[in-house]
C-alpha cells in the first residue's frame, strides 16, 4: 500500500507540474520576432519565416532590411534554379522528347530574365533615396515592375511545362517545383516592398 500511494503521489504531482507549465505557457507565449510579424503580411507567410530567419539579424527592426533580405533569398533562389535546369538540359538532352527540351529552354531564359530583374531590384533598393519623395516614388516602380516581371517570368515557365501530351516526369516536376518556390519568395518580396513603401510614405505625409 505504502508503495501505491507514493507512486500515486508521485503521478499526481507530474499532473499538477504539466497542467502548470501549459498554463505559464499560455499566459506568457513567445513574441513573435520582427520578421515573424513582417511575413504573416505575405501570401506564403511559412517559407518566408524559413528563409529570411537565415539572412536577417535577429534584433532588427528594420523593415528595409528584411527586404533587401527577401530579395537576395529570390536572387539566391533563382540562381540555383537556373543552375538546375541547365545541368538538366546538359545531362539528359538525349533523352528527352524535342517538346520537353524546347518547354524546358524557353524556361531557362525566363528565370535568365527574372535573375536580371531580381538584380536590378537589390541594387535598386542599395540605392534608394529616403530623402526626396519623387525619386522615391520612382525607385519604388521600378522595384514593383521588376518584382512583377519575375513572377511573370515564372509562371510563363510553369505554363509551358504542364503545356503539351508530356506533362509528367521527376525532372520536369523537379524543376516546376523550384520555379514555384521562386514564385512563392518574390511573391513575398514583393508584399514586403510595399508594406515597406506604403509605411514610408504614409510616415512623410501624415
Amino acid at each position: 500500500m505504502g508503495k501505491i500511494s507514493i507512486s500515486l503521489l508521485l503521478l499526481f504531482i507530474s499532473i499538477v507540474v504539466a497542467v502548470e507549465s501549459t498554463s505559464t505557457g499560455r499566459l506568457h507565449p513567445r513574441l513573435p520576432t520582427f520578421v515573424e510579424t513582417q511575413c504573416r503580411k505575405t501570401r506564403y507567410p511559412e517559407p518566408c519565416v524559413t528563409f529570411l530567419s537565415n539572412y536577417v539579424n535577429p534584433t532588427s527592426q528594420d523593415p528595409q532590411e528584411i527586404v533587401h533580405a527577401a530579395l537576395k533569398v529570390s536572387l539566391v533562389r533563382a540562381i540555383h534554379t537556373k543552375t538546375y535546369i541547365k545541368n538538366v538540359l546538359k545531362e539528359h538532352n538525349k533523352q528527352m522528347k524535342a517538346k520537353d527540351h524546347q518547354a524546358i529552354k524557353e524556361c531557362l531564359d525566363e528565370i535568365y530574365d527574372g535573375i536580371s530583374q531580381l538584380t536590378n531590384s537589390v541594387i535598386e533598393l542599395q540605392n534608394l533615396n529616403l530623402n526626396g519623395q519623387e525619386e522615391f516614388v520612382w525607385h519604388q516602380s521600378n522595384v514593383q515592375t521588376w518584382l512583377s516581371t519575375v513572377l511573370t517570368d515564372a509562371y510563363t515557365c510553369l505554363n509551358g511545362l504542364n503545356s503539351g501530351h508530356s506533362k509528367g516526369g521527376k525532372v520536369k516536376a523537379t524543376i516546376k517545383a523550384k520555379v514555384l518556390n521562386v514564385a512563392q519568395v518574390t511573391s513575398n518580396a514583393l508584399a514586403l516592398f510595399n508594406g515597406f513603401a506604403s509605411k514610408y510614405k504614409s510616415s512623410h505625409h501624415g
